[in-house]
């Protein structure tokens, strides 16, 4: 398992595998906004859409952990997985298009 959580001054770095714990966390989070919830889904559909291209077997168990909510190290341990999968770089450019695109999906 990689480092997740770098501290970097004040503020946390993520690794990819821990960028999909948080986004799967926001959308149950009482404090995301619709606009941020909405994001997160596709982040996490996107992601999956990868993960089923690149036949990572466990994409069904890890889609239904995110979207509704798994034990954290579990989670992150199958995240990790996903990871070494795909690579962290799919993860990291999905999360950058979406975040780009605007609260509306477009761009």
């Amino acid at each position: 398992m990689s480092k997740h959580f770098t501290p970097d001054g004040d503020q946390y770095l993520l690794s990819p595998a821990a960028a999909l714990v948080m986004t799967s966390d926001a959308i149950r989070s009482s404090e995301t906004s619709p606009a941020g919830k909405e994001r997160s889904l596709r982040v996490i559909t996107q992601v999956m859409e990868v993960a089923r291209k690149m036949r990572f077997e466990q994409a069904g168990t890890l889609e239904t952990m995110l979207l509704f909510g798994a034990e954290s190290a579990r989670l992150l341990a199958l995240c990790d997985a996903l990871v070494q999968h795909i690579g962290g770089w799919a993860v990291v450019a999905i999360v950058r298009r979406v975040a780009a695109s605007g609260p509306e999906g477009g761009a």
